[in-house]
């Protein structure tokens, strides 16, 4: 009984995964935010916890309330130019 008690908290528990193709703004850095243009819009996320994965295709971090996945589809600058 015990067990499925723990299997359910566990799961009530699990941070909202977001995958998205975006321009990440800046370096990111536990502790401060992260900020990415996304259709257009700038959006800030909570602060970041770690960073969990990094490539030249996509960055996925986790911040207090979830977990990202952006996918690159243009640089930093080239967002920044669009805009």
């Amino acid at each position: 009984m015990i067990l499925k008690w723990k299997n359910r908290q566990l799961s009530k528990n699990k941070k909202p995964h977001i995958c998205i193709t975006a321009s990440l703004l800046g370096i990111l850095k536990p502790g401060m935010p992260a900020v990415y243009l996304y259709n257009g819009e700038l959006i800030r996320t909570s602060a970041v916890k770690s960073i969990l994965e990094e490539t030249p295709e996509h960055v996925r971090f986790e911040t207090q309330n979830s977990i990202y996945t952006i996918s690159c589809d243009a640089t930093p600058t080239d967002a920044v130019n669009a805009a």
